[in-house]
């Protein structure tokens, strides 16, 4: 006899007050704490064991959000699972059907007259969440979250095999919460998210105009980070047109997970009707699948492919082989082939969720003008060196030849004439380039950061930011260097920062972050120390750090770094001069 428990309704007073306090934050940490109080609360309240969460938006990663085992977090960064299938499985039923379903045995062999989804796709799941997440449990309540008859989220709930099964009471007071309360407290959860993409987005353009102001090649691994977190791409393929106009080399971006490996492919003639070239007959994005002939004709030519090492090949191959669909986006601009970008998936029919979301598509847009930015500037300043150097040498060696064997010609006032306006024409070119060189410039540091100092309050209000300055006539005191030297160190300091405060108040959340900066002079240096009230954590990408250091080093500044209490220290020498540094002398900063 089913178990009947009497109909009554979860309490989500606690549950929004977290919301309100958390959402303003708008980082991953309260987008974590959300759901865990959310499964918390449906947990306790139809006596789960395991609860997870799935998102499924049509564009924008289709992931497990979170997964709670016996009232603590089960998923973490780096478990390598895959996005799930959004048409296969109990879940896949789900969606199709819009409506909840209760699976009082999910290894039961079949399921209502037919074969148990379940087990038509466990081979497919990752080895880690079958035996901790799956092999646990025996039944199972799944119900969709919807915007009129959209489902974009499910959640799974799930109870040991050692206890009863669920019931269809306990089934509708999870209707009713989903119902109810579903849309609302996702909703808020997909807007964080989207604070987020924003900021990934705007960080990532934010580096990449910073590596054309500072004459630096392009990060292509970090530029395709974007599309790695933002996508519901789990393998995918960056192609970067490199060399000069009519050089067909390719660099190229393969990753695989969170593996990421580059290549540089030279002499890698596209076909005529490549994603590579700007053809007018192919339609954008591009859909394929396995065994598709763009995919096989791209493994037989990196097969075959000269120059390559034998594990670059084989993880090329492997990506080639693992994706069951794919959506091409390119990078063509003002009839430039500039690339493309291709983001792919294990999951097979998957192109629906692998179209760019939003944030992804104006980030691609601005990669694509960054792209040619960085061509052109490129191409402008290796016309201007070749003007410099052997322009005007072959101009040189054409008026000494006729000047020694021709006087009379080049005595002639309409050759002369064309002599000096051909010059004039070389000189004028050779500035044009000249555009394109970076200029260092004498900064006034403490204005400089007192109104970059804004912008970060201006983009997290809950936090505190002392500036401490040791004398006021400080202010006029100038460091050499350029803005995007300085606004890379100071934000890789506040980002550091901010990610230790947010370690702390995942502890105790009445914690206020702060941030102290104190500034001053000792003899011919300036000083800036730097700490905050936060926690040691674990680094995300581990380059923040090496960053710091590698621009302060080529700049000739110090850093020093202490522990306990948390300090960095930034030393700078003093430019006593005024006006624009000279290019060709060396930084003191």
């Amino acid at each position: 006899m089913e178990k009947v428990i009497k109909r009554k309704r979860l309490k989500v007073d606690h549950l929004f007050e977290t919301i309100a306090s958390r959402a303003i934050s708008g980082d991953e940490s309260a987008v974590e704490f959300i759901l865990h109080e959310m499964l918390t609360l449906l947990v306790e309240g139809i006596g789960a064991d395991i609860g997870q969460i799935n998102l499924l938006p049509r564009t924008g990663p289709v992931e497990k959000l979170y997964i709670i085992k016996d009232q603590k977090p089960w998923l973490r960064e780096g478990m390598g699972l895959h996005p799930f299938d959004p048409h296969s499985g109990f879940t896949g039923m789900v969606i199709t059907s819009g409506k909840s379903i209760l699976v009082k045995d999910i290894w039961s062999k079949n399921y209502e007259g037919g074969p148990n989804p379940f087990l038509q796709i466990i081979k497919h799941m990752n080895e880690d969440y079958v035996k901790e997440i799956k092999k646990t449990v025996e039944s199972i309540i799944i119900i969709p979250i919807k915007r009129g008859r959209d489902t974009f989220c499910t959640i799974e709930l799930s109870r040991y095999r050692n206890k009863d099964a669920y019931n269809q009471a306990e089934k509708e007071l999870a209707d009713d919460f989903a119902q109810k309360y579903g849309p609302l407290v996702i909703d808020y959860i997909i807007d964080i998210k989207n604070r987020i993409a924003i900021n990934t987005a705007h960080k990532k353009l934010v580096n990449l105009s910073r590596f054309i102001a500072t004459d630096t090649k392009i990060n292509f691994r970090d530029a395709i980070g974007a599309y790695q977190k933002l996508s519901s791409a789990d393998i995918g393929y960056g192609f970067f047109k490199a060399g000069g106009m009519r050089t067909p080399n390719i660099r190229l971006v393969s990753w695989f997970d969170d593996e990421v490996m580059e290549v540089f492919l030279q002499d890698f003639v596209p076909s005529s009707d490549s994603v590579l070239t700007d053809c007018n007959d192919i339609t954008y994005p591009l859909d394929g699948k396995k065994n598709d002939y763009r995919l096989n004709r791209f493994r037989d030519r990196i097969a075959a492919f000269p120059g390559l090492k034998k594990k670059e090949k084989d993880f090329i191959i492997r990506c080639n082989d693992h994706i069951n669909s794919y959506v091409i986006y390119p990078f063509h601009m003002l009839s430039q082939d500039l690339g493309a970008i291709v983001l792919g998936s294990r999951r097979p029919n998957f192109q629906p969720f692998l179209h760019l979301q939003p944030f992804l598509m104006l980030y691609n847009s601005l990669f694509k003008s960054f792209l040619l930015n960085e061509r052109m500037a490129c191409h402008l300043s290796g016309i201007s060196q070749q003007i410099h150097n052997p322009g005007f040498y072959c101009l040189a060696s054409l008026k000494g030849a006729l000047l020694k064997k021709f006087p009379h010609v080049y005595s002639d006032s309409e050759v002369s004439k064309t002599l000096k306006g051909l010059e004039l024409l070389l000189s004028d070119l050779h500035e044009q380039g000249l555009i394109l060189k970076r200029r260092k410039k004498n900064i006034q540091l403490i204005k400089w950061l007192k109104a970059f100092i804004c912008q970060i309050r201006a983009n997290n209000p809950h936090l505190i930011i002392n500036v401490e300055i040791e004398k006021p006539d400080l202010e006029s005191i100038k460091v050499e260097g350029s803005y995007e030297q300085l606004e890379s160190i100071f934000e890789n300091l506040f980002t550091n920062s901010i990610r230790a405060i947010m370690v702390r108040q995942e502890d105790d959340d009445s914690v206020i972050g702060e941030i102290n900066i104190n500034l001053k002079i000792r003899g011919q240096t300036f000083i800036v120390s730097f700490q905050d009230n936060g926690l040691p954590y674990k680094t995300v990408s581990g380059r923040g750090w090496p960053q710091i250091l590698s621009i302060v080093e080529e700049l000739g500044g110090k850093v020093q770094k202490k522990a306990d209490p948390y300090m960095v220290q930034l030393t700078f020498n003093i430019n006593k001069k005024g006006g624009e540094s000279n290019e060709n002398k060396s930084i003191v900063f």
